[in-house]
């Protein structure tokens, strides 16, 4: 049946945002006249498309679980502090966090000496009794500020963990971990060991 003059006339006066109305208007079958043939099963196989697709995005939706994650540490960094760059080759420590319960930390990294705050980078471990994280300091987001130039000095620091994976309880962790802490040193230049304390928080990504 054709359309009324005066219906497609109407709605090109809408503007071009109705535009993409007018396929359905001409499409759909007048008042009292049967689908074309085939129209049912079409539909029907659309239907079934699209439930098939919320089922395989429910289901990988459902293969990932989301844990609040929060930590705390204290222990020993020992520093090789040499003009403008910095030597890391040992950071240990005990404290508790999510997933993990009671352990230990542990790790290396480097960073520069050039100017009173200096980016740092390392790789390190959280181990407790049932699972383990595997971390990278992304050296970007990674700064520590030294509250003075010689003498004792305190390093203030921050930053990002990269969470590379888990075991056990933490088995197929990842995600993005914000850091926080401190670093008591007696001198700003050759071997160094200082106390550190540092929290750690962020949301993890577990495998179900």
């Amino acid at each position: 049946m054709a359309r009324p003059k005066s219906l497609l006339l109407s709605v090109a006066r809408l503007g071009f945002g109705t535009a993409f109305a007018l396929p359905l208007l001409l499409a759909s079958p007048p008042a009292g006249a049967s689908p074309p043939a085939g129209a049912s099963s079409l539909a029907g196989a659309s239907s079934l498309a699209s439930m098939a697709h919320q089922t395989t995005s429910q289901r990988a939706v459902a293969g990932i679980k989301k844990v609040p994650f929060k930590g705390t540490y204290k222990g020993t960094a020992s520093l090789l502090i040499d003009n403008s760059s910095v030597s890391i080759p040992t950071v240990t420590g005990t404290g508790t966090a999510t997933l993990v319960g009671k352990s230990r930390v542990s790790g290396k990294g480097s960073a520069s000496a050039a100017a009173q705050c200096d980016p740092f980078t390392g790789k390190g471990a959280i181990a407790g009794a049932g699972g383990k994280l595997e971390l990278s300091v992304t050296k970007s987001k990674s700064t520590g500020c030294s509250s003075g130039t010689s003498g004792p000095v305190t390093v203030s620091f921050h930053g990002v963990a990269v969470v590379l994976g888990g075991t056990g309880s933490a088995k197929g962790a990842s995600g993005n971990l914000k850091f926080s802490g401190k670093l008591a040193l007696k001198g700003t230049s050759g071997s160094q060991n200082g106390h550190y304390t540092v929290t750690l928080t962020g949301t993890l990504s577990l495998k179900n």
